[in-house]
């Protein structure tokens, strides 16, 4: 597949199988000495030591009971070859995460789903080592009620990647593959050239796939977003889960060279089947890392349509509608989403975003900004270690804070992390003057001499002005006879009543009245004509 990523130890990838493999250590050295050079070691630690395993650290195998425990179940060695295949498969994808055996007492689900719960909980926030995926490489021969048996779901609940083999009697549904929050993984057929690289991937026969009788569907399969940007088809199976989402080898003639104690000899054995390729997908998640947890795995594989490699031919029986059997571009039931895809390293941040993209603060005001990241195939990515800065009109601390200046201007606002930038505008002004202006309606009137009028003076106020406004009024030439007044004076809402009175002794002719409003060190002033005729 061409995977160059490693992982590291902090990374626990989770392995719940039934019974004993007594071996498991003493095998899985073997096959990482010959197989992974420089990546080879492993420590055989305890629970305790795996929890507090750091990154840098090398990767730490334990194996415990169901329940954490270190008094272990029986022997079996069709379970232990199931245990080496799963080991080994996981240690191929990501070399430096650590493992995580849990071995149930036995093959029921009461006691698997008792090994899931417990590798759930290496999750807490105090430890240095967490869980992100765990593999289940085995299932029913027909389908099982999620409800009976809710510790996959609820697994998956937490952010886990939880894997599940799809089955290898060819077209038919298994349960946990089948549960709803549940990967199910399929699989395929892969073919290499001379040079070991993929030449052709196809869907194998082998594979299981079909739809849950019993299981809804996750929001998330079949979204009306999914199929907006793929064109996809609608769930086949209406309100259930369809299975797979994805898949990778699981064709015993193309599958993992393993060693293994296999009919009483020890040494190399090339083993299958989507007991395969469930650990190859749940070391995919392990080794990537960088996916969010408050994004449950299955969202996140369906919220891409880049991510997989797609396998588009081969089939695993007859069915109707075809496409739950029958490999095709897009989603097909055998390969699910797809397979591991070469390009389809650790999401990396590719973009930064700032929001808001500008804001505009008065000087000595406050802007509180905020990052996101987005990584190369678009999707969330958490960011860490933001570094704040501004080129000028003031500070920014490490919260994305703001705070303005004194000398107005436009600037830029940018968050770093690593070598990934994104930027934001900031303009800085300073505070306007609260003020006033004025505004009379009518701007004229016309009556005779001996008669009134009025105008209604408007009072705009602006930038917090809310202080009463006194008023005069002077009328030009000063015509015997003519005065206003204002009700009310002085005015503490948005207008006053100015009245003009004349006498039968006041000249004819059209004279301008200056309206004056005064409050404190404020003026304003506005005209109106009036006609006497």
């Amino acid at each position: 597949y061409g995977i160059t990523g490693t992982g590291d130890a902090s990374r626990v990838i989770a392995i719940v199988d039934a019974y004993d493999d007594p071996g498991a250590y003493s095998n899985l050295t073997a096959y990482r000495t010959a197989m992974l050079s420089e990546d080879a070691p492993i420590d055989s630690c305890t629970l305790d030591q795996l929890r507090s395993r750091a990154a840098g650290s090398p990767p730490c195998f334990v194996k415990v009971n169901q329940s954490g425990g270190t008094t272990l179940p029986r022997a079996h060695s069709g379970w232990a070859n199931e245990i080496d295949l799963d080991l080994q498969a996981a240690s191929a994808i990501c070399p430096r995460c650590s493992l995580l055996l849990l071995e149930a007492s036995s093959a029921t689900f009461t006691n698997l789903g008792t090994a899931v719960t417990t590798a759930a909980g290496i999750t807490s926030a105090s430890d240095s080592a967490h869980v992100v995926a765990i593999s289940n490489s085995y299932g029913t021969t027909s389908d099982v009620s999620g409800a009976a048996y809710p510790a996959w779901d609820n697994a998956a609940g937490q952010g886990l990647a939880v894997t599940a083999s799809s089955g290898d009697s060819g077209y038919a549904t298994s349960f946990p593959a089948s549960a709803t929050y549940v990967l199910g993984v399929g699989g395929t057929t892969l073919s290499v050239d001379s040079s070991g690289a993929r030449s052709n991937e196809t869907a194998w026969s082998g594979a299981g796939s079909g739809c849950s009788t019993y299981n809804a569907a996750p929001a998330w399969q079949f979204s009306a977003t999914w199929q907006a940007s793929t064109q996809g088809i609608a769930n086949p199976c209406g309100s259930k889960k369809a299975v797979a989402d994805l898949s990778a080898d699981a064709d015993p003639s193309s599958g993992l060279q393993v060693y293994t104690t296999y009919n009483g000899k020890t040494g190399w054995y090339v083993f299958g089947g989507t007991s395969l390729s469930s650990p190859l997908i749940a070391a995919l998640y392990a080794m990537q890392g960088g996916y969010d947890r408050s994004t449950l795995a299955g969202a996140y594989a369906w919220a891409s349509t880049t991510r997989y490699y797609d396998v588009t031919s081969g089939s695993n029986g007859t069915c109707s509608p075809s496409v739950l059997c029958t490999a095709q571009g897009g989603w097909d039931g055998p390969s699910g989403l797809g397979s591991i895809l070469v390009a389809a390293g650790p999401p990396v941040l590719q973009a930064i975003t700032v929001s808001p993209t500008s804001a505009s603060v008065l000087t000595g005001g406050t802007q509180l900004f905020t990052a996101s990241g987005s990584d190369q195939y678009g999707d969330p990515y958490t960011l860490t270690n933001v570094i704040w800065s501004v080129n000028g009109g003031g500070t920014i601390d490490d919260t994305g804070q703001f705070t303005a200046g004194t000398t107005p201007g436009t600037y830029t606002v940018t968050a770093t992390s690593g070598s990934v930038s994104g930027t934001a505008s900031v303009t800085v002004t300073a505070p306007v003057a609260a003020s006033f202006t004025l505004s009379a309606s009518p701007s004229s009137r016309t009556i005779k001499p001996g008669r009134s009028t009025s105008y209604t003076i408007s009072i705009t106020r602006s930038s917090g002005f809310t202080d009463p406004v006194s008023f005069s009024v002077a009328v030009s030439a000063s015509p015997a006879g003519v005065s206003g007044t204002f009700s009310p004076n002085p005015a503490t809402g948005t207008s006053t009543k100015l009245t003009i009175t004349t006498t039968s002794l006041s000249p004819r002719g059209t004279y301008t009245l200056t309206i004056t409003g005064t409050s404190g060190s404020l003026t304003a002033t506005t005209t109106a004509a009036l006609t006497l005729r």
